[in-house]
């Protein structure tokens, strides 16, 4: 009996170590599957928030290059990938970065999201919920300069004109049918064309990216984005023009100089043996035109034409104009830094647009522009026996412009780093 009691005893011990241990596997079994069912959902949030900063770094980049709200568009697009602001998230935009290999850069816009993970099934191991973090940078990097950019009425380059950009892209806004349009006999050597819209005749004819005739320009129609205005912020200028000069200017043996300080509001012609000397500063011409047959010549100097908005005058220099007008080397217009070197400027609020009108750069080989020239709603139009001669730092913004006749025409922004802004093709890529 004794024995038979010791034996079921023993049997009953067994029994209690075995359900124990079979209590304790369980429990780690369960452990082991939350562990993996959490750990999947952990990996899967991390995978998420790789997705979310890349997309919206990559967009508030491509929102910079366009002028547009970084922060708040770099935030919606976390947002809109699940991933909002909250007691367990975190949605950091820096513009520009402040940490890593591009900080401070203002092309550049940093995201970093942090996100605490839930733990459940797992309590028992893990003493605290793990934290994601995953970080990307994006920068919209300078591809090609641009000297040429019609805004919205296209660019046109016929007749036999010759147009020199081996340096730079010319490049157009408007939406297709319109763009960019080679026709005619017209001579064109340009490092690139681009436009949102169709280029026509622009891989065929005489048509190069080198004087020597062995490659041809590259070629992009259809652009998603337009390319960004450099001069866009002078759109919001309400020009102030001081009272007007007692008199129409006067040349005395074929010569005068003016200083800034009053407007000149009546049609101002250089005949073509005047000599119109500009000492530096901004000079409004309100509802007056300005015709150059001769010389005209400044350093440091502006020239905004505005007025009535339906008798805002423009500029004619004609083909056998000379001299040499160079733009400030610092903005004449408060809080319009984008205005520094700005040459000549025709005021965005215009309504009077017509061919009568345009824009008309016809000066020789002479008669040289350093800095930007900005006419956004004006036609631009260089043709006859004529052309802007050479200079390293001359980028033109207008409306629409159109180049025949026999023009010769030489552009580039080579020399305008740091001194004038100027158009560029940018491409936004991922670099952390």
């Amino acid at each position: 009996m004794i024995q038979a009691a010791q034996f079921i005893v023993g049997r009953r011990g067994r029994r209690g170590s075995v359900a124990g241990m079979t209590a304790v596997s369980f429990t780690v079994l369960i452990g082991f599957l939350g562990l993996a069912a959490e750990g999947g959902t952990w990996y899967l949030a991390a995978r998420n928030a790789s997705t979310a900063v890349d997309l919206a770094a990559l967009a508030g980049a491509m929102t910079w290059e366009a002028g547009g709200a970084v922060v708040a568009v770099a935030t919606d697009t976390a947002t809109r990938n699940g991933f909002v602001a909250d007691g367990r998230t975190t949605v950091a935009i820096s513009h520009p970065p402040t940490t890593g290999s591009f900080a401070g850069n203002a092309a550049a816009v940093e995201v970093v999201i942090t996100q605490r993970q839930e733990v459940r099934l797992v309590g028992m191991f893990v003493d605290a919920a793990p934290t994601i973090r995953r970080r990307a940078v994006a920068i919209a990097n300078v591809d090609e300069q641009v000297c040429l950019l019609a805004l919205g009425g296209g660019l046109e380059l016929g007749g036999n004109s010759t147009t020199h950009a081996t340096r730079c892209a010319l490049a157009a806004n408007a939406p297709a049918p319109g763009g960019i349009r080679i026709y005619g006999s017209a001579s064109v050597r340009a490092a690139a064309l681009v436009t949102t819209g169709t280029c026509s005749g622009c891989a065929s004819g005489d048509v190069w990216a080198d004087a020597a005739r062995t490659q041809r320009p590259v070629v992009t129609a259809g652009r998603v984005n337009p390319i960004t205005d450099p001069f866009a912020g002078l759109q919001s200028w309400t020009p102030s023009p001081p009272a007007c000069r007692s008199g129409a200017v006067t040349f005395t043996s074929n010569k005068a100089t003016l200083a800034p300080g009053a407007a000149i509001c009546d049609n101002l012609t250089i005949g073509t043996k005047d000599h119109l000397h500009l000492e530096p500063g901004i000079y409004y011409l309100r509802n007056a035109d300005l015709t150059v047959q001769g010389k005209i010549t400044g350093d440091g100097v502006t020239l905004v034409m505005t007025g009535d908005t339906d008798r805002v005058g423009t500029i004619r220099i004609n083909a056998q104009a000379t001299g040499a007008l160079r733009g400030p080397a610092t903005s004449l217009i408060p809080g319009h830094p984008e205005a520094a070197g700005l040459v000549a400027y025709r005021d965005a609020r215009a309504t009077n647009n017509g061919s009568t009108k345009e824009v008309q750069l016809n000066g020789g080989a002479t008669m040289q522009m350093f800095g930007g020239m900005y006419f956004p709603n004006s036609d631009v139009v260089v043709n006859g026996n004529s052309g802007i001669g050479y200079s390293s730092c001359l980028g033109v913004v207008g409306y629409r412009l159109s180049f025949s006749g026999s023009s010769d025409t030489d552009v580039d922004v080579s020399g305008c780093a740091g001194f004038a802004p100027f158009a560029t093709l940018r491409t936004v890529r991922l670099v952390e």
